[in-house]
């Protein structure tokens, strides 16, 4: 059994794919991926596929800092709680998207993948998210820490990186949610 914070965390990842599951369960694959504002932002598929490739990095250097918080023998002090500068960065995450940034080049969507390439492969992230999230249950991630894949010079807890995951999940399916109203709106008119 889960502390209640990591299974809060457990917990937005299944949402996440409950959510992915609904918004794209009625589309079509042209509706799926389908860009708004004449191919310039991206689809459903870009918005998921994004997702795969960033949680598999956030979870490929967190998976170094809990090795070694086992070899040291860092036993959980605490619930998973990002600091304040964590606490921060995470929350600039979540929906709704207040500013809009280019990702780095290392997460944009893959070109030419398949709709049950994306599903998939959206749906195995997150199990390895939440292996990592069971794996972490006796761990201190608040002590653990790892280089920010994306911004090398900064180091984050691994429990700044797990809330870090949940919240770009969010904002992204968010931005999905954004895509299908903008379909609807496009086929009413």
């Amino acid at each position: 059994m889960l502390p209640e914070d990591l299974q809060r965390l457990s917990d937005d990842m299944d949402a996440a794919d409950a959510a992915a599951e609904r918004l794209t369960a009625s589309l079509t694959d042209e509706e799926f991926f389908w860009q708004p504002d004449g191919g310039t932002r991206w689809s459903v598929a870009q918005c998921l596929d994004h997702l795969v490739v960033a949680d598999g990095l956030y979870g490929a250097a967190m998976a170094a800092a809990v090795a070694h918080a086992r070899e040291q023998g860092w036993m959980r002090q605490g619930p998973a709680a990002p600091g304040f500068f964590g606490r921060m960065f995470a929350d600039s995450f979540e929906p709704p998207v207040k500013r809009r940034t280019g990702g780095p080049a290392k997460i944009r969507p893959r070109p030419g993948r398949t709709r049950a390439e994306i599903l998939a492969d959206y749906r195995a992230a997150h199990d390895v998210i939440r292996g990592a999230i069971q794996d972490v249950a006796e761990l201190d991630v608040n002590r653990a820490t790892f280089q920010n894949p994306f911004i090398p010079v900064i180091r984050m807890r691994v429990s700044t990186g797990l809330h870090v995951i949940a919240a770009h999940d969010r904002r992204h399916l968010w931005q999905a949610e954004q895509v299908v109203k903008a379909l609807r709106a496009a086929a009413a008119s």
